[in-house]
């Protein structure tokens, strides 16, 4: 078994120009990335760990040399496309099971042990209200991993039609681009519905009685963990007055601009 870290994307809600990948920020004195890694090490030797980086990859290709010189570090140049581009990029060359964690994710380490133990087909971390959603984590047996081929998940149109099967609406609403991150997420379920045979949208925690996937329940009120979503939440924008004043006043502005300046590109 392979455990994929995904840390190759950027972030929306991290100042331009000084920051680096968010996964590099410290929580509560730890770097992040460095926190899902030791959940990952619990369940695999290093040498069957990946990361794949992308946005200002230098950060962390130069932070595994120095801590973890046996997780192989891959390049997703594709970064800022489809999210697709990281899990293929995860798997190139290898023919294993494999567990995908997000770099800006933590997860109990019970349930990682759960969804790292699973022989289905696929395994997702989920609960009453994304049932359907993995969160923060899935694992595909290697006879599935033919899934990530699939060149449908570049389409947007594809991402619309999944995004109405999940939500019971008969047209997209325009709420995400296709290089979104939401993207993964409706891609997990595609695969649940593809592997599982599910035609319609009911709850399969409670519904799904067969052999090929495991959804393993979590209680998101005693067990939630909250992502890294935004630099407000580090340890850097807490002990620095230049970065609050700097993401304030500056970065913000700047995205706006830039926001405004596509629209009438």
């Amino acid at each position: 078994m392979k455990i994929a870290i995904l840390a190759a994307g950027g972030s929306d809600y991290f100042p331009l120009f000084i920051d680096k990948p968010k996964c590099m920020y410290h929580l509560n004195g730890e770097i992040q990335l460095e926190r899902v890694i030791k959940d990952a090490k619990c369940f695999a030797e290093d040498k069957d760990i990946i990361v794949v980086a992308g946005y200002k990859y230098e950060y962390i290709e130069n932070f595994l040399e120095r801590n973890y010189p046996l997780i192989k570090c891959k390049i997703n140049e594709k970064f800022n496309q489809q999210a697709i581009y990281s899990l293929r990029k995860a798997i190139e060359n290898d023919e294993d099971d494999f567990v995908f964690m997000l770099a800006d994710e933590s997860i109990r380490r019970k349930n990682v042990e759960r969804i790292c133990s699973s022989n289905r087909k696929m395994a997702l971390l989920c609960h009453d209200d994304y049932y359907y959603y993995s969160v923060g984590i899935i694992k595909l047996r290697k006879d599935q991993l033919y899934l990530l081929k699939d060149d449908k998940y570049l389409s947007m149109d594809a991402m619309k039609e999944i995004y109405c099967f999940a939500n019971n609406k008969t047209e997209y609403d325009g709420s995400f681009n296709i290089n979104s991150g939401i993207c993964l997420g409706y891609m997990t379920i595609d695969f649940v519905r593809r592997i599982g045979g599910i035609d319609k949208i009911t709850n399969p925690v409670l519904t799904y009685h067969g052999e090929d996937i495991d959804f393993i329940h979590y209680d998101p009120k005693s067990e939630y963990i909250k992502d890294l979503d935004s630099v407000e939440q580090t340890d850097e924008y807490k002990n620095s007055f230049l970065l609050r004043l700097y993401n304030k006043y500056v970065s913000k502005l700047i995205r706006k601009i830039i926001k405004v300046a596509r629209r009438i590109i």
